[in-house]
């Protein structure tokens, strides 16, 4: 199922068309189009008329398109015989939650401007080439002249455009004009215009260059130096604690850098599954983010999913993709708890527990604290980074809970409680209370190395902890007498 999220609702701009160029004359057919543009949400029906009378034979409705605006753009056509052609009694007629409207078709020898549309090459093409092609297309016009001209932020082009001959079928004109530009102007930001003239009329299109380049990318130029634009799509991965504890997890896609009006569409594998326009503030101030619930299962089988992109300042869509590596060489972690010292709770006011956990991999891991076999609020203990260990083939981390020596004299439990893939049910906890050591600060571990030796391996971590952390608080875990 794909989920829309779109902008308000607005109705449909109609246009009546004629035959395209590729029409084979001998036919002695008339195709007439009807476009159907920037509307939201879906239409409900295109219907083709001839006087007041449904015409069913020779009509063709062709699938709705959206657009990186998020709205859609329909077609549909109509072909009759020359004999039941009476272009100004034949109508097209589009119902749409905002409105009904309907448009009479163009007869070929009545004087009608042209429609204009712009378009631009894909982002790989501009990537590969180096050059840039916008394509003006100037279709549908009678009398025959006119006059295309090209425009960059307002002041005429005399280079680097080619405009086709005009091409006739039944009456009407069309061309092309295509405009070539390097990737490096491109990507400079500025406004590109197709001006057109017809009968002392003049239109035009403008498109936008992007502010932003794509993710992590620089074009080469001529000089050799480029401008890094630096908008970024990234997507973020579930929680380690959401993939081990729930069965659906949360893919976040932040967009950097781009404004308002980010059309986000989500595929897993080929499949669309959800497109949204981004409105979810994101950490920095300038970003926005949209989320993607799925599965648990699903992300951890390995899917691909993608976070596609479309922008107003973007040609093509950009993008980001992620899945979950599959690993092989799990490594479990062992847990040990540091307990304070009688001193610390006799002349302290504030005493610590500190939990290492060494020795796992991969290195996505979660620890978190408990005490009576409630949660601790996370405010009160502070985990380091994960950090890799000698042999860099596994990993290490501590975490440091902050209570009161009132609290810890009472005789309240403490737990901490690790999640890591490699553990066969997930998490691991270890409980200590006031009467867990008989020894002053003394570990209460889950192993013991081959030499018995298992607190000179801990305090040797203990201090690479808080050089980690800079606790300017922490107590004195080791005393030299």
């Amino acid at each position: 199922m794909v989920t829309v999220t779109t902008a308000m609702p607005s109705a449909p701009t109609l246009y009546g068309l004629v035959s395209s160029c590729q029409q084979d004359d001998t036919d002695r057919t008339m195709i007439y189009g009807c476009l159907a543009m920037d509307y939201i949400p879906d239409v409900t029906r295109v219907t083709w008329k001839k006087d007041d009378e449904k015409l069913t034979d020779g009509v063709k409705i062709y699938s709705s398109v959206r657009d990186e605006k998020g709205t859609y753009t329909l077609s549909s056509q109509l072909t009759l015989t020359e004999s039941e052609t009476n272009c100004s009694k034949i109508y097209c007629e589009v119902q749409h939650s905002e409105s009904n409207k309907s448009i009479a078709m163009p007869c070929p020898s009545e004087d009608s401007p042209p429609t204009l549309f712009l378009t631009v090459s894909s982002r790989e093409d501009i990537e590969s080439s180096k050059y840039t092609t916008v394509l003006c297309s100037i279709i549908a016009f009678h009398p025959k002249s006119i006059s295309v001209s090209w425009l960059k932020n307002g002041l005429p082009m005399d280079s680097n455009f080619f405009t086709s001959p005009v091409c006739e079928a039944y009456g009407k004109f069309s061309a092309t004009s295509w405009l070539n530009i390097s990737a490096v102007e491109w990507f400079h930001s500025a406004v590109y215009t197709c001006q057109v003239t017809h009968q002392g009329l003049t239109q035009s299109r403008s498109i936008n260059a992007p502010q932003k380049a794509p993710n992590h990318s620089t074009l080469e130029c001529e000089s050799g130096i480029c401008d890094y634009l630096d908008y970024t799509v990234k997507i973020l991965p579930p929680p380690v604690e959401q993939v081990l504890l729930d069965a659906t997890v949360t893919l976040t896609c932040v967009v950097s850098k781009l404004g308002s009006g980010v059309l986000v569409t989500w595929t897993q594998g080929e499949e669309t599954v959800k497109s949204e326009i981004a409105n979810q503030p994101g950490d920095a101030p300038d970003s926005v983010t949209s989320t993607l619930v799925i599965s648990t299962q699903a992300w951890l089988s390995g899917d691909h999913f993608d976070c596609s992109v479309n922008h107003q300042h973007l040609p093509t869509p950009a993008r980001d993709s992620i899945r979950k590596e599959k690993v092989t060489n799990l490594l479990e972690p062992s847990v040990s708890v540091l307990l304070p010292t009688s001193e610390e709770v006799s002349e302290q006011t504030v005493v610590s527990l500190t939990c290492l956990v060494r020795g796992f991999f991969p290195r996505e891991v979660f620890i978190k604290w408990t005490t009576n076999n409630r949660p601790v609020t996370p405010s009160n203990y502070r985990n380091t980074k994960v950090m890799a260990e000698n042999d860099n083939t596994s990993f290490f981390m501590y975490s440091l809970l902050s209570i009161t020596a009132e609290e810890w004299a009472s005789g309240a439990s403490y737990s901490c409680v690790v999640g890591h893939e490699a553990i066969p049910l997930k998490t691991i906890s270890r409980t200590v209370d006031k009467s867990s050591g008989a020894i002053d600060g003394s570990w209460i571990e889950d192993y013991e190395d081959d030499n018995g030796n298992s607190w000179t391996t801990a305090s040797t971590f203990i201090t690479l902890f808080f050089l980690s952390i800079s606790y300017s608080t922490a107590v004195t875990l080791m005393k030299v007498k």
